[in-house]
């Protein structure tokens, strides 16, 4: 068997060289895909020679923030096996694998629909669930049916998986009623949030009784502090919260987390409430796996890329909706997303190649960008 998947995993790597080389990709997916055709197993047994064992994220939204944010806070301790690209199905994750060398621990997002294989192949130590929304429905259906996937599939794993659940999302924090050792995060600053909730949310009916939730405080969406009058079921206790959160604009914020052994202020070079859910689920996750809250400290640098990125995806979208005319700010800006790789958070299309006439077509939709989630401030 190890005969084997060595002769496998040289001829995965080899074709992923093999596609940069040539300029058809960036090698993320294709050797995992071929890979995951040849032998199904090859990522599970994979997975089991990282001998820090294997972290996942998932959610609807955030999932590719979150997972950066985790990697700066562990990456100092371990050698990481992780997908920064964004390819998050199951070939992705392979080639993440195939390509990791001598990593010790394997952190990888993965996409709402893959993550029940993911858990039955990769058996984590930790899975974190950031949230359900319904921007999926033209992919998954309704966002019950990826919650009763994601429940069944959390029912299979071992009693040693932590899960690492969003408590303010009632769907994902009641996937961890039953579950002992689990940690529950959320926000804990009525300050920045709604006394209701919007009338478009998702969510707002109780998964026990199906009556309309009650919220004391709604912070984005759905997520907030909420309780079902009629039956009682409401937002569990929080085991790592954000309190004296502070938006500082479009530039950044600040927040003190607090979790079971102490606590800790964090400043991110990201906006919005939304990166501050970002931030505490990567966080919850690190410390699940054993980071400390010295560890946590580690935000500035990784996401301060971040959001000079997010500055740039905003401007380029802009030139995209101005009749396909490409603004003087647009040239320092992708030379500059050329020169460098950020961890993966660099936008699918920066390097595309560009129509002799220097005008990109307006009629054409850009492609999605599945490595960045706007942020909502």
């Amino acid at each position: 068997m190890e005969l084997r998947l060595g002769v496998e995993t040289s001829v995965a790597r080899a074709i992923g060289a093999l596609s940069r080389a040539v300029g058809r990709g960036g090698g993320t997916t294709l050797p995992g895909k071929l890979l995951w055709k040849v032998d199904p197993a090859a990522v599970g047994a994979l997975a089991s020679r990282l001998g820090s064992g294997v972290a996942l994220i998932s959610a609807t939204n955030g999932k590719t923030t979150t997972t950066a944010m985790a990697a700066e806070i562990l990456g100092e301790s371990h050698r990481l096996a992780w997908n920064p690209a964004g390819a998050n199905l199951l070939s992705g994750i392979t080639s993440a694998l195939v390509t990791s060398g001598r990593a010790e621990l394997g952190l990888f997002e993965v996409d709402e629909g893959a993550l029940p294989e993911a858990l039955d192949r990769l058996q984590p130590r930790a899975v974190a669930l950031g949230n359900l929304f319904r921007d999926q429905l033209d992919r998954y259906g309704e966002l019950e049916i990826v919650a009763e996937r994601w429940r069944a599939a959390v029912l299979r794993q071992p009693a040693a998986t932590t899960l690492v659940v969003n408590a303010d999302d009632p769907v994902v924090a009641d996937l961890a009623s039953d579950r002992a050792g689990a940690l529950r995060f959320g926000l804990d600053d009525a300050r920045h949030g709604r006394a209701s909730l919007q009338h478009a949310a998702d969510s707002k009916y109780c998964v026990r009784c199906g009556a309309p939730y009650a919220f004391e405080v709604a912070y984005v969406g759905h997520l907030g502090d909420y309780r079902c009058p009629a039956c009682g079921h409401s937002r569990p206790p929080l085991d790592v919260a954000a309190r004296d959160i502070e938006l500082r604009g479009l530039h950044a914020s600040r927040f003190r987390l607090r979790a079971p052994h102490g606590e800790v202020e964090v400043h991110l070079a990201l906006p919005g409430l939304y990166n501050v859910y970002n931030a505490v689920a990567a966080a919850t996750l690190a410390l699940a796996v054993g980071a400390t809250l010295d560890d946590v400290r580690r935000f500035r640098q990784a996401l301060r890329r971040a959001a000079d990125l997010r500055v740039g995806v905003l401007r380029r979208l802009a030139g995209l909706s101005l009749g396909g005319r490409r603004t003087p700010t647009h040239r320092p800006l992708l030379a500059s997303h050329r020169r460098h790789n950020w961890q993966g958070l660099t936008a699918p299309w920066a390097n595309a190649p560009r129509p002799a006439s220097g005008r990109i077509d307006s009629r054409r939709r850009p492609p999605k960008i599945r490595q960045l989630e706007a942020p909502a401030w």
